[in-house]
């Protein structure tokens, strides 16, 4: 991580400030180290550059190998373009752009990015703006994985990983100009998290994020429900996002249409579903 960003850093369980060791750095980074809570006495590595919240996997071989098939094969070469239909592309492209424009120019601006994934978003947030990035992402070897992706890309050079749950977010109070998630809203439970990002915004600051509505009663919706993914519906979002005191909510579907893949889980392959974009201040 960015020497840097410690001082945006607070413990996930109090809230309290930490205390660094560093074990190994560069100029610009920690590589490996210690954040121990002032408070709690509660203890979280930094390891391979990545400030870890959560405890890194242990059984990361096949994961990584997946990993890197993807990021070799699809991210950096964005042959993933190739998956969508020019009408699914430029919808999409309208919809980033969107996202996209609440971030500041300003070298001085802090931007957070979660459920950030493979980077296939994250890259175009680095050329929007000259500040700080920070991308957070629940797992270990996704987060080991960004770092090779950017690092391919040339695009690491502003970009702090942390692994962390973004429920339960490891960043102190009104630290950051803005916040993005893409698809982060078909993540189970993340009312909760919409909580955090009000928590962590500056006063003023700009949050915006996307995921997928699906039909009533359809098998996709039973299924989102069932697995706690509560934002399928518009009224749900506007309700979760108003329970937060978020102001200016915006709400826009980007694109309607039938689910193609027919091995993919959720969706469930022919069911309608659309692409849906909210823009909130706080």
């Amino acid at each position: 991580m960015r020497i840097s960003i410690i001082n945006h850093l607070a413990c996930p369980v109090c809230q309290a400030e930490f205390l660094l060791s560093t074990y190994k750095k560069t100029k610009e980074r920690i590589i490996d180290g210690e954040l121990k809570c002032k408070k709690c006495g509660k203890s979280f590595c930094i390891k391979n550059g990545i400030a870890c919240f959560v405890s890194p996997d242990k059984k990361l071989t096949e994961d990584m190998k997946k990993l890197r098939r993807i990021t070799t094969k699809q991210e950096i070469p964005k042959t993933w373009i190739k998956l969508f239909s020019k009408k699914e592309y430029a919808a999409l492209h309208k919809e980033w752009s969107w996202i996209l424009s609440v971030i500041k120019k300003d070298k001085n601006a802090v931007h957070l990015d979660f459920a950030t994934g493979t980077g296939r978003f994250l890259r175009n947030i680095v050329s929007k703006t000259n500040g700080e990035i920070i991308a957070l992402d629940f797992g270990y070897s996704t987060c080991q994985e960004l770092i090779y992706f950017l690092k391919k890309i040339k695009k690491y050079k502003r970009v702090s990983i942390v692994c962390a749950n973004a429920r339960k977010m490891p960043f102190k109070n009104e630290v950051f100009n803005s916040a993005t998630s893409w698809a982060g809203f078909g993540e189970p439970e993340m009312g909760r998290a919409i909580k955090e990002v009000r928590r962590i915004l500056k006063s003023g600051g700009y949050f915006a994020a996307s995921g997928l509505h699906y039909q009533k009663e359809s098998k996709s919706f039973l299924l989102a429900k069932k697995h706690r993914i509560n934002f399928v519906t518009k009224k749900a979002i506007i309700q979760s996002l108003k329970k937060a005191n978020f102001k200016n909510i915006e709400h826009k579907v980007f694109f309607r249409g039938k689910w193609n893949e027919k091995e993919s889980y959720l969706p469930v392959f022919g069911d309608s579903y659309s692409t849906f974009v909210i823009r909130v201040q706080k």
